[in-house]
């Protein structure tokens, strides 16, 4: 076993299959919450980091939105749930904040990294799209000054949320779906008030929901399913044999 696998186990830090990444605490179970469920159905090791604590929504507080993300991080069985605690509506891409993403996924080391579509109308969203896609590079980097030792995750895959365009692939989360329904109602600040409630657009929990199963409709009914989530690779997937296309239905 390499020391730094061993020192982990020792920590009581084993490393994870899955690191998801998403700019606020309720995006990744918006964006790609449905996939997230089918980890936990198949026992696949992953943990959430959060880029910031969405202090600067219009619904809910800072408090309400930590306890929210607390709660749904245990729902879904993540091993662990972090916050970066970068200022809401002011996520860049900068180096210092690569270094921060990359130290995270060198100390977890991840096969699969998964983060939000580099372009959306968010400019969150999008920033935190990039900065991951930027870290990539010093997550290798052997002459950093990390204290974890160099990984490479196997993939890369950023999941869409406002912006729409062909995705790489599809997942099939039909039989999940209404799980997922019921881990966004666990953000009871975000999709649970009516608009009364803000004065706002009359947007209710059913409102909100109902846009995002349109949403989650039209990627299935791309590949002839109830409910999809949609993913994009910025490289071409390996596979070992074409053969290994037969498994696909």
């Amino acid at each position: 076993m390499a020391d730094d696998q061993q020192n982990q186990l020792e920590n009581g830090e084993s490393p994870v299959d899955i690191l998801v990444f998403g700019a606020h605490p309720d995006d990744v179970e918006w964006g790609a919450g449905g996939t997230i469920l089918k980890f936990r159905a198949s026992g696949t090791s992953f943990g959430i980091v959060d880029l910031t604590r969405g202090e600067m929504g219009s619904r809910g507080t800072t408090e309400e939105r930590d306890k929210e993300a607390k709660d749904a991080s245990a729902w879904m069985g993540a091993r662990f749930r972090e916050n970066l605690g970068l200022p809401d509506c002011g996520v860049f891409d900068s180096v210092e904040n690569r270094k921060e993403v990359a130290s995270i996924i060198r100390r977890w080391r991840p096969k699969l990294v998964l983060a939000p579509f580099w372009t959306d109308r968010h400019p969150d969203h999008a920033a935190a799209g990039n900065l991951i896609r930027n870290a990539a590079i010093y997550c290798t980097l052997k002459k950093s000054s990390d204290p974890n030792p160099p990984h490479k995750p196997s993939v890369y895959l950023y999941y869409l949320l406002h912006h729409f365009t062909h995705p790489s692939m599809v997942v099939d989360i039909s039989d999940v779906y209404q799980s997922k329904l019921e881990l966004l109602r666990i953000h009871a600040s975000q999709f649970a008030k009516t608009a009364a409630g803000f004065g706002v657009l009359a947007h209710g929990m059913n409102d909100y929901l109902f846009g995002l199963e349109s949403r989650d409709r039209f990627f299935g009914s791309l590949i002839g399913a109830h409910h999809g989530e949609a993913f994009v690779s910025e490289v071409p997937l390996k596979l070992g044999n074409i053969i290994d296309l037969l498994s696909l239905r």
